[in-house]
C-alpha cells in the first residue's frame, strides 16, 4: 500500500518512466487509469486533474501524442460514468436501499427528482471535483436517472474536463514551480473538498439540533 501511495504522490515521475518501458501501452495505461477512477469507487483517490494536466505537459514535451491522448481520455471519462451508473443500478440500489435500507424512500425520491432537474448541468462540471466524479454517476445510476440524459450530460461534461485539464498542462505544465508542487497540489485539491463536505455536514447537523 505504502508502494502504492508513493506511486500516486509521483504519478508525474511515474507517467515519464511508463512511457520509456510501455511505449506502444501507455495508451491504454492512461485509459484505464480516468476509466477505473470514475467507475470504480473504491479508486476514487487516484489523481484525476493533475493526472490530465501532468499528460498535458507531457504532449507538449513531445513525449505524448496529442491526437491519441485526448480522444482516449475522453472515451475513458464517459465509458466510466456508464460503469459507476450500471453499478449504481445494479448493485448499488439493492445493497444500499433494499439491504441497509438506506437512504430512506422519500431521500431516494427526491435525489432522483434533483437529478432529473439539475443533473445535465452537474455533470458538467462535477467531474473536475475529485470524488464527486465517482460518486455522482454511482448516485444518478442508484436513483435511475434517465439514461438518455445521463450519457449526453456526462459526454459533453467528460469533453470539457479533459480539453481543459490537458490542454492546461500543454501550456502551463512545464512551469518549474507548478511541476515541483505537483503532488501538494493534488493533495490540497482533494482535502478542500473533503473539507467542504465535511463543513457541510456539519451545518445540517447544527441546523437540525
Amino acid at each position: 500500500m505504502m508502494h502504492v501511495w508513493q506511486m500516486i504522490l509521483n504519478f508525474d515521475q511515474q507517467l515519464h518512466a511508463l512511457i520509456a518501458m510501455h511505449a506502444n501501452l501507455v495508451y491504454l495505461i492512461l485509459f484505464l487509469v480516468v476509466f477505473l477512477e470514475i467507475g470504480v469507487i473504491p479508486l476514487f483517490f487516484l489523481p484525476g486533474n493533475p493526472f490530465l494536466f501532468v499528460c498535458g505537459a507531457f504532449c507538449a514535451a513531445g513525449e505524448l501524442s496529442l491526437k491519441l491522448l485526448l480522444p482516449s481520455l475522453i472515451a475513458a471519462a464517459i465509458l466510466g460514468s456508464l460503469l459507476s451508473c450500471w453499478l449504481g443500478k445494479a448493485v448499488g440500489k439493492k445493497f444500499f436501499v433494499d439491504v441497509l435500507k438506506w437512504p430512506k424512500q422519500e431521500a431516494l425520491d427526491k435525489t432522483h427528482l434533483f437529478y432529473e432537474k439539475y443533473g445535465e448541468i452537474g455533470f458538467l462540471f462535477s467531474p473536475f471535483l475529485p470524488v464527486i466524479r465517482t460518486l455522482a454517476p454511482f448516485l444518478a445510476g442508484v436513483t435511475q436517472m434517465q439514461l438518455v440524459k445521463f450519457t449526453r450530460s456526462v459526454s459533453i461534461g467528460a469533453v470539457i474536463w479533459v480539453l481543459v485539464c490537458v490542454l492546461a498542462g500543454y501550456f502551463f505544465g512545464n512551469i518549474p514551480i507548478v511541476q515541483k508542487h505537483l503532488g501538494t497540489i493534488a493533495l490540497l485539491g482533494l482535502a478542500i473538498v473533503i473539507a467542504v463536505f465535511l463543513v457541510n455536514q456539519g451545518l445540517k447537523y447544527m441546523n437540525r439540533r
